[in-house]
């Protein structure tokens, strides 16, 4: 009896395993279209894992809202966002399954530093000067990178919303603050899979974000900012820039890979 038992119990588990694997294998095929070609930079990648099933990492673009394309190649999972698309050539043994019906996002409109011409100065210990529109030496402990001449950044271990804002202040400078998508992508380049706090936080449950100059915040992740978890409080009361560049609502008592700091 123990036998029997043992083997229609056997017998059901490998026919509900293969009629889920069936399921997973209709769905991918009704989420995604495969495509010869290769992306020429790792530009637009979002996620990189290591996973020994395709369709995890399938899986995984097709609950990801920024993810167009996903490549899976021996072990490697590899998430491409939609700007990945100026970047393709063909290719006839890379292959590439890209999402059926993807929403394309417009990339949102940043009014700040457009059309604004900057000057080159000659290293990394001066940055181009928006107010004297000259070159000026960044203060001690800070460096200008090429990607935002204009401004001139510090950076250091992960530390909490409060005590980064205070590190920032003793170094002459304030908390990170990319208005820009320009400033986002230069967060996302030079500090790949890196988060931080960025220099924005609420006070009350439904406040707009703000930048201490009073302006809007953009540069929201999907569904950001939501309070996760606490619909009738404040939870989440300031902001950290994740690894693919967009802003997301977190406490304000984590600690993150880094606290950035700048100054113009």
């Amino acid at each position: 009896m123990i036998f029997r038992t043992f083997n229609y119990n056997f017998g059901l588990g490998l026919f509900l395993s293969l009629a889920t694997f069936t399921q997973s294998i209709d769905l991918i095929s009704d989420l995604f279209q495969l495509k010869n070609f290769t992306i020429t930079n790792n530009n637009s990648l979002i996620l990189q894992m290591t996973t020994g099933n395709k369709f995890l990492c399938l899986q995984k673009c097709s609950i990801n809202s920024y993810c167009l394309y996903a490549q899976y190649e021996t072990y490697n999972c590899n998430l491409y966002a939609q700007n990945a698309k100026n970047n393709l050539i063909s290719s006839i043994d890379k292959k590439f399954n890209e999402k059926k019906n993807f929403i394309f996002q417009e990339e949102q409109s940043d009014n700040s530093n457009q059309n604004i011409s900057y000057g080159t100065c000659s290293n990394s210990s001066e940055f181009w000067s928006l107010k004297t529109n000259s070159c000026e030496p960044c203060k001690s402990g800070f460096v200008k990178y090429s990607e935002v001449p204009y401004l001139c950044y510090n950076h250091t271990v992960g530390k909490t919303f409060a005590q980064s804002k205070s590190y920032c202040e003793t170094k002459g400078g304030v908390l990170f603050m990319p208005k820009t998508k320009q400033e986002r992508d230069f967060f996302r380049k030079i500090f790949p899979y890196k988060k931080a706090y960025v220099n924005s936080m609420i006070t009350k449950r439904g406040e707009q974000f703000k930048w201490p100059d009073g302006t809007n915040v953009n540069g929201f992740d999907w569904f950001q900012p939501d309070n996760f978890g606490w619909p009738l409080s404040l939870n989440e009361n300031c902001l950290m820039i994740n690894w693919y560049g967009f802003l997301h609502d977190v406490t304000d008592n984590r600690i993150f890979d880094l606290t950035i700091c700048q100054h113009d």
